[in-house]
Formats: C-alpha cells, sequence, structure tokens
C-alpha cells in the first residue's frame, strides 16, 4: 500500500499511531488481568497463585501485599505506555 512514499511516513503513519497506542493500553491491561487470571487457576508459583493461595489460607496481609504488588505493576505498565506516547506523539 504504501511502500516507500513519503506519505506514507508524514501523514499515514502520524495518523494511525494514537489509535495503534489506544489498543496497545487496552490490550496490555487485559493481558496482565489474563496472566494473574491464568496464574490463579493453573500455576503453583506467581502473583497470581500467591494471591489465591493468601486468600484461601485467609492470610489478608499476604493477600493484600500481592493486590499491591499487581496494583504497582499495573501502574508501572501504564506509565511506560505514558512515556511511548509522549515520546511518539509529541504533537498531541
Amino acid at each position: 500500500m504504501c511502500r516507500s512514499t513519503p506519505s506514507c511516513a508524514s501523514v499515514i503513519w502520524p495518523g494511525a499511531l494514537p489509535s495503534i497506542l489506544a489498543g496497545f493500553r487496552i490490550t496490555a491491561s487485559v493481558a496482565l488481568l489474563l496472566v494473574v487470571s491464568a496464574e490463579m487457576i493453573g500455576a503453583q508459583f506467581g502473583i497470581g497463585a500467591f494471591v489465591l493461595q493468601a486468600g484461601n489460607l485467609m492470610q489478608t496481609d499476604q493477600l493484600l501485599a500481592g493486590v499491591v504488588i499487581l496494583s504497582l505493576f499495573g501502574l508501572v505498565v501504564g506509565k511506560l505506555i505514558n512515556m511511548l506516547e509522549a515520546r511518539l506523539l509529541h504533537w498531541r
């Protein structure tokens, strides 16, 4: 479609990039949820398994620690995507 034309680099790519990054932001959050859910279902190790085990054993301090770690990880992923958007979409 746009192999080596200047319009691809100056019009099409910058026009599509906000939608691409918005999709990436949504996909990253869904991926984090699915990884933790998969760990809760079928893993013996990992943050999801840790949170599930702490919940089953009524260890609320460990449960909250796992939830805080997951929250911090989500915030870090969101901040990295914000930094990527700021770098790539400097005109916005």
